[in-house]
């Protein structure tokens, strides 16, 4: 009886000291893990021949939140690329990210803008189709 007590007080000292350590680990693997996915989004839009090295991206995310920062950083192009850039971002990124777009202005002053993205909701006067038999 005193072997398993004895067993049982290693197993919590193990897990006390152990389990701070590797708890932060796993939570900033997955963080980091959410900062490859959303650059691999961002860059899968934004990959055209016309924007190649006119681009710098920033994606920022916290350990203990979903949310994250996509800063877009678009230079030398006229503000329909700006546009573009945000449209086509703005419809692919989750509604736990906010967009920030950097670009030309209007007289060449440097303008941000931020969106953040949501899900489109259905208007209440259509509502969703239903599978159910009538």
């Amino acid at each position: 009886m005193e072997h398993i007590a004895e067993v049982g007080r290693v197993g919590v000292v193990l897990v006390l000291t152990l389990g701070g350590p590797l708890g932060a680990l796993l939570l900033l693997n997955l963080r980091d893990r959410r900062q490859a996915r959303l650059l691999r989004t961002v860059l899968e839009q934004v990959s055209s021949r016309e924007l190649r090295g006119q681009l710098a991206v920033q994606v920022r995310s916290r350990i203990f939140s979903p949310r994250s920062r996509v800063s877009v950083h678009v230079l030398a192009c006229s503000p329909d690329d700006v546009w573009e850039v945000m449209k086509r971002l703005s419809e692919r990124l989750s509604p736990h990210v906010r967009l920030q777009v950097a670009g030309p202005g209007d007289r060449c002053f440097l303008a941000t803008f931020t969106l953040q993205t949501t899900k489109a909701q259905r208007h209440p006067r259509y509502p969703a189709p239903s599978l159910a038999a009538t």
